[in-house]
């Protein structure tokens, strides 16, 4: 590990395919892209589980440390330095399968209810900016499928590519959920806190282009996601 490292975290979440941990070891999409650059660079810094809300607030602050994969949204750009983009979400609004629900617009959701969210994720940012005012926050999304099929709420608002794997987590059978609106995609990221050395970041972000270029990129993101398309640009 260089100096610039020092001190360095490195966070992530149980999202599946994404990034989770199985049997204690760290798996999924974004951890391999993750531990391939730590590879090229030499760093040897453990990724730490947490859940989102906790992995959201520390990487505010104070110290070095890098949290994956995060959707890089208007709300978060200057908050945080970028590395990416490593994956693309979708979001989508569930309801109970063949419960009747349907929504014709964003609006129709606006007029429901409520909509459960998963505090801080950004599918909650994104319904806040439309001007939402029936969001119901819930620390994680198995809460937030239970509460959906106990029918306390009409409508789950979420990231469609985790769904699986959290479905499977909750122990609750694919078709129970459908998807009654998609609304929005977002790039996902490896986020760096403001505290994080340029240096550090420039090192992360050359090592993903050359990733890119040399087709190892494409290759995890083909075995995790088969058939979606990956995000092949950088951005600063």
């Amino acid at each position: 590990m260089t100096s610039a490292h020092a001190g360095f975290r490195l966070l992530s979440e149980e999202f599946p395919p994404i990034n989770f941990t199985e049997q204690g070891v760290p798996r999924g999409l974004a951890v391999e892209i993750v531990q391939e650059i730590q590879r090229r660079e030499g760093s040897t810094t453990q990724i730490e589980f947490l859940p989102w809300a906790r992995a959201f607030r520390d990487i505010k602050g104070p110290g070095a440390t890098a949290l994956f994969g995060m959707a890089r949204t208007p709300e978060r750009e200057k908050q945080f330095k970028w590395v990416g983009p490593i994956v693309t979400f979708y979001s989508s609004i569930y309801a109970p399968a063949q419960g009747g629900m349907r929504l014709r617009s964003i609006d129709d959701a606006k007029r429901a209810a409520a909509v459960l969210v998963v505090r801080d994720w950004f599918t909650a940012e994104e319904l806040k900016t439309l001007g939402f005012q029936n969001l119901v926050s819930v620390t994680d999304p198995v809460t937030a499928i239970k509460m959906l099929l106990a029918k306390r709420a009409p409508f789950f608002a979420t990231e469609r590519l985790s769904m699986p794997g959290i479905l499977a987590k909750a122990g609750v059978p694919p078709a129970s959920l459908e998807i009654v609106y998609s609304y929005a995609s977002s790039e996902g990221y490896i986020a760096f806190s403001l505290e994080t050395p340029d240096a550090v970041v420039k090192a992360w972000s050359g090592h993903l282009r050359e990733m890119k270029r040399d087709g190892s990129f494409l290759s995890i993101y083909k075995r995790w996601l088969p058939n979606d398309n990956p995000p092949m640009g950088m951005r600063p």
